[in-house]
């Protein structure tokens, strides 16, 4: 194994498996997992020589998770997991992973809420609050749910664990690039 793919093992790859791990059973995401992933990517991109696109790539996915965290759905650990792994992966592929740990996370809330018998409500609600924000002009009508600030308290149904989104899409993206390098 390389030392560059040994890097992204260490640094990104195994703490990612053990966030996906911790979030998808206690919706936390430690900082003693997200933490080295920011000090390792930052290091790997000066010793790459890619400080620029890596900046960019932080700047990008700490900026669209603490906008999801300000708006309640998101918390503080999906912002330091993807700015993080905005160092690894840099601008570009940043936005790549985020978007593909959306659609996963879609899908997922998609399911979870038709197995908890809300789905067809909640998809009449969000219709009938855009209509009324898009043709009425009606602020606060799409309803949204929030991630509650205390931990103790039930999460709306449908949540999912982001960061564990994000982790799937991370180990896909290494496995994939082994596939067309011919690793595996």
């Amino acid at each position: 194994m390389s030392t560059e793919n040994m890097s992204l093992l260490i640094g990104l790859l195994l703490p990612s498996a053990y966030i996906a791990y911790t979030d998808a059973k206690s919706y936390t995401i430690y900082d003693k997992a997200s933490l080295p992933i920011i000090l390792a990517g930052l290091v790997n991109a000066i010793r790459a020589g890619d400080l620029p696109m890596a900046l960019m790539g932080w700047a990008f996915g700490f900026g669209l998770m603490f906008a999801l965290a300000a708006a309640g759905g998101a918390g503080g650990g999906d912002v330091k997991y993807a700015a993080g792994l905005g160092l690894w992966l840099g601008f570009p592929d940043t936005v790549h992973a985020l978007l593909f740990a959306v659609v996963i996370g879609t899908a997922w809330g998609t399911v979870r809420l038709a197995r908890a018998g809300v789905l067809r409500e909640r998809l009449k609600a969000l219709a009938a609050g855009v209509y009324l924000r898009v043709f009425c002009g009606v602020k606060g009508a799409v309803p949204l749910q929030k991630i509650p600030d205390d931990p103790d308290a039930p999460l709306p149904a449908g949540v999912v664990p982001f960061g564990t989104c994000i982790a799937a899409t991370v180990w896909a993206v290494w496995l994939q690039s082994l596939i067309f390098k011919g690793v595996v």
